[in-house]
């Protein structure tokens, strides 16, 4: 067997790990998706039925008290959007990744290993050792 078959062979066993890596982010990010939609709708909802009551006149104590729950519904609203944005960043730089291993290009495939957004600190260092390994 050649260096080249092998180092492929390892590029391919990373590539897959990267895979089950975007299937997670992917779910995770239509979870996120989801409660971000909910917590959007519910935050219109409350916004539209307080400003109804307060132009129909009917509002009363009890619904101006209401209006301190806006605060954290906007808060969900913007914290779900954020996961889901990372999560969308996260899978964008793992295709990034897996383009550069189909392509074979093994220096390309370590430098946006070594860059993925979405890995933490062991999980990176782990994988830039074994690329590295195949590099040298």
């Amino acid at each position: 067997m050649s260096t080249a078959q092998i180092d492929q062979a390892d590029i391919d066993a990373l590539a897959a790990i990267l895979e089950s890596e975007k299937l997670h982010h992917c779910r995770a990010r239509a979870l996120c998706f989801g409660l971000f939609l909910f917590s959007l709708v519910m935050l219109v909802i409350g916004i539209v039925t307080i400003s109804v009551l307060f132009l129909s006149g009917r509002i009363s104590q009890e619904w101006l008290s209401a209006i301190q729950l806006l605060t954290p519904m906007s808060a969900a609203v913007i914290g779900f959007f954020g996961s889901w944005w990372a999560c969308q960043n996260c899978i964008n730089s793992i295709e990034r990744t897996l383009f550069a291993a189909r392509a074979g290009r093994l220096k390309l495939f370590t430098s946006f290993l070594g860059n993925l957004q979405c890995a933490d600190k062991k999980k990176r260092k782990l994988w830039m050792e074994m690329a590295e390994s195949l590099v040298t």
